[in-house]
């Protein structure tokens, strides 16, 4: 069985159906697309025949993440994999930003992810299993403008390594690292912009929703930890 946070959007889809599509269960978190979680269930469970649950979950509260998991775990007794997909991304100056904004990027981008860990952690340890962390380039490279996301990626990667340490032999840890990706996340961005975005990074390549999904699985079943590994960049 899978959870997948961020389930609903556009990678996050992709995600579930590759895992379906291997045969696991899937555990479907959403933040407000309701409608959109259970049509996916019943998506999924129709196309490959898995069992499928969704809850609603508020990222930023530890509390509602202890009881969605709760209930993910009443459901099917075990948590194979966990990917921690969900991200709210935030384009604004520092100068211009919020302290509300600054901590709501920080509480669903990087502590959320210690949150849905600590859920599982405790039964992966009895009998295995495997979390993968979607993080961003933009850890490493930091985005003009995207200061508290570009901070939380690499918060990210920094709780993945050490996680990976903490539960070795037990528990795989790996994060995915992606670059651009054409999602709903990057539409603040112009045709013109996407050129002169790739004309000024000429190694890097536009990725689909669907690419990033299969090397989130590959590295979820690969028998490796604490690994942090790039796609598109």
């Amino acid at each position: 069985m899978v959870i997948v946070t961020g389930a609903t959007g556009a990678i996050g889809q992709k995600i579930c159906e590759t895992f379906a599509g291997a045969g696991e269960d899937v555990a479907v978190c959403c933040h407000s697309r309701e409608v959109e979680a259970e049509a996916l269930c019943a998506s999924l469970a129709a196309r490959y025949g898995v069992r499928t649950v969704w809850r609603r979950i508020d990222l930023e509260s530890p509390a509602s993440i202890r009881e969605a998991f709760g209930f993910f775990l009443s459901v099917f007794g075990h948590c194979d994999y966990l990917v921690n997909n969900a991200a709210l991304s935030l384009v604004r100056p520092v100068s211009m930003m919020s302290d509300e904004e600054w901590q709501r990027v920080i509480a669903v981008d990087l502590s959320a992810v210690y949150y849905t860990c600590k859920a599982v952690l405790d039964q992966m340890y009895h009998r295995g299993g495997s979390i993968v962390n979607v993080s961003s380039m933009w850890a490493q490279l930091g985005a003009s403008c995207e200061v508290a996301y570009s901070a939380a990626k690499a918060g990210i990667e920094g709780f993945t390594r050490a996680l990976a340490d903490e539960y070795r032999g037990a528990v795989r840890v790996n994060a995915l690292s992606l670059g651009f990706v054409d999602t709903p996340m990057n539409a603040h961005m112009s045709a013109e912009d996407k050129r002169a975005f790739f004309a000024d990074n000429p190694t890097m390549r536009c990725l689909s929703a669907a690419e990033a999904a299969q090397a989130v699985y590959e590295l979820a079943v690969a028998d490796v930890s604490g690994e942090v590994r790039r796609l598109g960049w």
